[in-house]
């Protein structure tokens, strides 16, 4: 049963990003203007820069992103009696579980909907939280392991998520 939720991590990440390929572009077209009235100036020039408003742009971001899901996913499957590669696909989840929070976060913050706060609202926090609840009663993960995986997951979010939008930005 683990090696199925191990599979459906990497399910529910790209149909989350699929809510968010399939309306960015139109949606920052709308609320752009809006959007950087909310955010700090510090960050405009970051979101001028950096940030792809086209979606193919936005597309090629999400796929580096999803092939270091797959790789963590593979490892965690194939190779799942070494920590670290449980640890590796446990990143994942926690790094998608605490990204959820920005998408509602910014939905309050804007007051209306935001790409992906449909999909991390119904799908990616019960999954996550799933995740955590079989992995802990089963004793396949425990919170120590949990803790590790939150600053791996951001450190594996932030270097492949930058180097994505970096290259996204280029088409």
């Amino acid at each position: 049963m683990f090696t199925s939720l191990i599979w459906l991590v990497s399910c529910v990440f790209i149909i989350h990003d699929f809510e968010e390929i399939i309306v960015m572009e139109r949606w920052l077209q709308k609320n752009e203007k809006d959007l950087l009235t909310k955010i700090p100036l510090k960050f405009h020039s970051y979101f001028q820069k950096f940030f792809p408003k086209n979606t193919a742009g936005f597309a090629l971001g999400v796929l580096v992103e999803y092939v270091v899901i797959m790789i963590c996913t593979f490892n965690a499957i194939f190779d799942r009696q070494h920590e670290w590669a449980v640890i590796g696909v446990l990143s994942i989840v926690s790094i998608l579980f605490l990204h959820c929070f920005t998408h509602i976060g910014q939905s309050i913050m804007l007051k209306r909907y935001t790409p992906g706060v449909f999909t991390a609202s119904i799908l990616l926090i019960p999954f996550s939280l799933y995740f955590y609840y079989f992995g802990l009663t089963y004793q396949i993960i425990d919170w120590r392991m949990i803790s590790l995986s939150v600053p791996i997951g951001i450190m594996i979010f932030i270097l492949f998520n930058q180097i994505g939008l970096f290259l996204g930005k280029k088409l």
